[in-house]
């Protein structure tokens, strides 16, 4: 294999990974501040936190698109070039099992992650939107 097509696969593979925990890791963020707002009762605390988790959703959710994306198109030259570089590698050092176990939990990260934001986002969009405020002035 050419030392460029190399490094580039070893820096996708390394990239996909990274994507994947991204979207575990930043549900599992996602759903301590739920939690905490959930628990947090009511008054004007509650309302901070809401508010909060209003703001910071539509950010965390470009991270979680951009991350399922980037699992999606960089699946491609994984799947490609598995045989050639991930599994070969592995025959002739003996790390089939780790291999398969290094995909298995990828595979699970990537599905609990998945879940877990599909039940955050439902929980989000029912936290009530702040008020517009009224403007005090007559026209």
């Amino acid at each position: 294999m050419d030392q460029a097509i190399a490094v580039f696969i070893m820096i996708n593979n390394h990239c996909h990974d990274v994507a994947t925990a991204t979207l575990l890791s930043s549900g599992l963020v996602m759903w301590s501040l739920v939690h905490h707002y959930e628990k947090s009762g009511s008054g004007s605390g509650r309302q901070k936190i809401g508010l909060f988790l209003l703001s910071i959703h539509n950010s965390m959710r470009v991270i979680v698109l951009a991350s399922l994306a980037w699992i999606t198109l960089s699946s491609i030259p994984r799947i490609l070039s598995f045989t050639r570089f991930e599994w070969r590698f592995a025959v002739e050092n003996g790390h089939i099992v780790g291999l398969i176990a290094k995909h298995t939990l990828a595979f699970v990260v990537l599905v609990c992650g998945t879940l877990l934001w599909i039940r955050l986002n439902r929980k989000i969009k029912a936290i009530p939107s702040p008020a517009p405020r009224q403007n005090s002035q007559t026209v």
